[in-house]
């Protein structure tokens, strides 16, 4: 084991308090007052908003033509929230079986709240008066919930009927805004920081895919580094490298996916020792620092959320942070709040503002069956402009349609193999279609601009303006009066009838411009401009199935909206989730299937565990079959100049299979045995005095086999020449 040679102060770990998650357990909504309670609509005064309180007289209950009902509160600050319990209305038959949680700081921007698996919708009641209480498999902060209902009881006259009571603690927020040009430093004491164990913890929000949150090195090597690339979070950390040992002590770990939609994230590192457990939101990621080194030394400052200067050898290429960081501790220091009291182990080159200011985009989740949204357009215009964002998982949608004026025909924008097809329906004439994009249904946000005339039409993708689709073929443009994104309304109007081959559109919109006007979602929502159904507004509902990756052993997963399916080629494995191994455990479970020739076969000594399949020799008999497994030292190996205080080591490295894979084998073994030849003119065997002869075998009986083996001879000054040979094989039951 080495030790690096400096003297480094541990930072205090008892500023820092963690509040258990049992005791984070206090009912918030009980004492609030009828103003923190609003509604899309209500039944009647008696079931107005502000009487679904738990265990209250009534209950909330929507208009009967309420098509998208909701009920909202206001907490009045910003919550650390645990769980939530619902009932049905006071003496009954209204309760509600399954809803949508949303949550948010502001009541105009929403994020869902996604359980385990990626299912947004949470069981609700089976009668009026029983309590159903849904803990959440991770904490987080809101200011303002809003509840969504998906189905109730219509039995006995039943309809929507709620009461609830949210659990959680109170929460403190330390609050930086960061332009990209910014950065906080801090200063270690003594410019210098020696941990054994390290607990970091920090919240941000943001647009960017790319970011540089935390940054701190040491001149031997350490290296502690957490960056967003591609909307994932990536922590790099090492301990430490060996140049004479030739180790690179650096380690990434990966967590999160869609990190860049504008709502808070919650990260935490605890590292002990070499062992590091990296959370985000509710995923973990555990893994082992490499090399020997047990401490992180780290050399005079902690960058937070960039770095100005540009002297540090191990700084990544990420751009400095765009966003919101909140409270950023890091080994029980409050970098924020030190940084609001202008302490002097805190640098910041420029000044910046301790509050968050929220960039509004009001996006929209096209989420059912049937969802669409119609919008008025400018009628009879002899040019069209329409931009929009989107993101989505599937490989086919309509994202918008629109028929022309004057009967000239229809044009069509689709989603089709992760490419966006234009297509212009003419009458008379063959129709004009053509696509542009690559692989856009990857989740993340991308732009699209069209601006069309007579006998030209542009679009933009991702704002790439050197290289735009230009369709000049000949046709006319006269705009329509409306415009249909995600879908089509089922009508019986031949004239402004929306019609498409494509699937309806499932994924998120926003920044939705028709000729160079903004969409406004709060008219929408008034019901005062266009129509909609089965939309989401003012939040994005987009949820990432393959993150953490459910296909096993590295099976490559692929998702659309509401599913995922496992590609298990090349993996060894099959089934859903390709869980169920395709080769046999041993030659001899082949022997038994009916394969009686000797040759090389693939095994899978644990079937369906984490160890891969590897290649090995079966040799068959009529009574038994052995599996014999291949390594580097079945030839010869001279050996000269060994001593006792310096014996010879050889590794035995197996071909095609690793060290746990060999041991798995040998665990499942009824019988196993290597043998080691040795020739050697006048020494001892493993000084052995007893032994003078040249072979030396090793049997064993379920037990793994040694990786190395040494030679240290009890009489080396008669040692003139050695030849090793290790043989091996095993018998399978």
């Amino acid at each position: 084991m080495c030790e690096k040679k400096s003297l480094f102060i541990t930072p205090d770990l008892g500023v820092f308090l963690i509040i258990p998650a049992d005791e984070c357990v206090d009912p918030l909504i009980s004492g609030l007052y009828a103003s923190s309670f609003l509604a899309s609509s209500r039944y009647n005064f008696l079931y107005s908003a502000n009487f679904a309180k738990l265990y209250g007289s009534s209950g909330w209950s929507p208009s009967a033509r309420d098509k998208q009902p909701w009920l909202q509160i206001d907490l009045g600050r910003k919550y650390r929230l645990q769980a939530i319990a619902t009932q049905g209305t006071f003496n009954s038959y209204d309760w509600v079986s399954k809803y949508t949680l949303l949550y948010g700081d502001r009541p105009d921007s929403w994020t869902p709240y996604i359980m385990k698996g990626g299912n947004s919708t949470l069981p609700g009641n089976w009668n009026y008066y029983q309590v159903k209480r849904n803990v959440f498999h991770y904490t987080f902060t809101a200011k303002h919930i809003r509840l969504l209902p998906l189905a109730w009881n219509t039995e006995n006259g039943g309809k929507i009927g709620v009461r609830l009571e949210l659990f959680g603690c109170s929460y403190d927020s330390y609050v930086l805004q960061y332009n990209g040009d910014d950065s906080v430093v801090y200063t270690y004491p003594e410019k210098r920081s020696r941990t054994l164990q390290d607990h970091i913890a920090i919240n941000f929000k943001t647009l960017e895919q790319d970011g540089l949150l935390l940054h701190s090195e040491g001149i031997q090597g350490d290296l502690f580094t957490l960056e967003l690339k591609r909307g994932r979070l990536y922590l790099h950390i090492s301990l430490g490298s060996s140049i004479i040992h030739k180790v690179d002590g650096r380690i990434t770990l990966t967590a999160g996916s869609l990190l860049d939609n504008l709502h808070w994230h919650y990260v935490t590192i605890k590292r002990f020792g070499r062992q590091v457990n990296f959370t985000v939101d509710s995923q973990t990621v555990t893994g082992i620092c490499k090399g020997e080194f047990t401490h992180l030394d780290l050399d005079t400052q902690l960058y937070v959320g960039g770095v100005i200067e540009q002297n540090l050898p191990h700084l990544p290429t990420t751009p400095n942070f765009r966003g919101c960081l909140e409270n950023v501790f890091f080994n029980g220091i409050n970098i924020i709040n030190m940084a609001q009291r202008e302490e002097p182990e805190i640098r910041i080159p420029r000044k910046m503002h301790y509050a968050c200011r929220d960039i509004l985009l009001k996006p929209m989740t096209f989420a059912g069956p049937n969802n669409y949204l119609q919008v008025p357009g400018f009628f009879r215009k002899p040019r069209m402009f329409v931009k929009f964002k989107f993101r989505s998982w599937d490989y086919t949608g309509l994202l918008m349609f629109t028929r022309f004026a004057d009967d000239l025909g229809a044009l069509e924008l689709g989603l089709s193999e992760g490419q966006i097809n234009v297509t212009i329906f003419q009458p008379g004439k063959k129709k004009l279609q053509f696509a542009a994009g690559y692989r856009l249904n990857d989740g993340y946000w991308h732009s699209v601009d069209l601006a069309a005339r007579d006998n030209l039409l542009t679009l933009t993708i991702d704002e790439e303006e050197g290289s735009p689709l230009k369709i000049t073929n000949p046709f006319t443009i006269r705009t329509g009066d409306r415009y249909f994104f995600g879908g089509c309304p089922k009508t019986n109007n031949t004239i402004q009838k929306c019609e498409t081959k494509l699937n309806r559109f499932h994924g998120c919109m926003q920044h939705i411009f028709i000729d160079n006007e903004q969409l406004d979602i709060d008219i929408i929502l008034q019901r005062q401009w266009g129509r909609y159904a089965e939309l989401l507004l003012g939040t994005c509902g987009i949820t990432d199935r393959c993150s953490p990756n459910p296909c096993e052993h590295e099976g490559r997963c692929i998702q659309s909206w509401d599913d995922f399916i496992c590609l298990c080629e090349n993996t060894g494995y099959k089934g859903e989730v390709c869980h169920m191994s395709v080769y046999k455990e041993s030659c001899e479970a082949y022997r038994l299937s009916g394969k009686y020739w000797s040759g090389n076969y693939t095994i899978d000594p644990d079937l369906s565990g984490p160890l891969k399949p590897f290649e090995v020799y079966c040799k068959m008999k009529s009574y038994k079959a052995w599996t014999v497994i291949l390594h580097d030292r079945v030839d010869g190996t001279k050996v000269t100049g060994s001593s006792i205080d310096r014996p010879y080591i050889g590794d035995v490295n197996y071909w095609n299979a690793s060290w746990d894979e060999v041991s798995a084998l040998a665990n499942t073994s009824m019988y196993c045995e290597q043998w080691i030849d040795y020739s050697c003119y006048k020494s001892r065997l493993l000084n052995t005095p007893s032994i003078t002869g040249n072979i030396y075998a090793i049997k064993c009986l379920k037990t793994t086999t040694v990786l190395s083996y040494i030679i240290n001879p009890y009489l080396p000054y008669f040692m003139k020449k050695q030849r090793l040979v290790l043989h091996q094989r095993m018998f399978i039951k």
